[in-house]
């Protein structure tokens, strides 16, 4: 009689579990979908409904960079010697 009990009582939670899963799914698909901005900021924990604010353009001036920094910026990647066999 237990067994009986424990069955119905298993049989039902997976009935109501199924229900809960798959009974919304076809509200979900009728509904248009988000922005991608929308739901990046959704992502990142912002209100979409609220207007984005641009940043203040900076007053900072990138320096310009004499041949020697240039030259040793592209040699950066090239002090490694290259072997057949990469390492793992």
């Amino acid at each position: 009689m237990t067994t009986f009990v424990v069955g119905v009582i298993v049989g039902a939670s997976l009935a109501a579990l199924l229900i809960i899963v798959i009974a919304p799914s076809r509200r979900v698909r009728a509904e248009q979908p988000m922005e991608r901005e929308d739901v990046t900021r959704l992502l990142l924990g912002q209100d979409p409904d609220e207007a984005t604010i641009p940043p203040e353009p900076s007053a900072d001036h990138p320096r310009a960079y004499d041949p020697s920094e240039l030259q040793a910026l592209r040699k950066i990647g090239q002090g490694r010697p290259s072997s057949g066999r990469r390492r793992r």
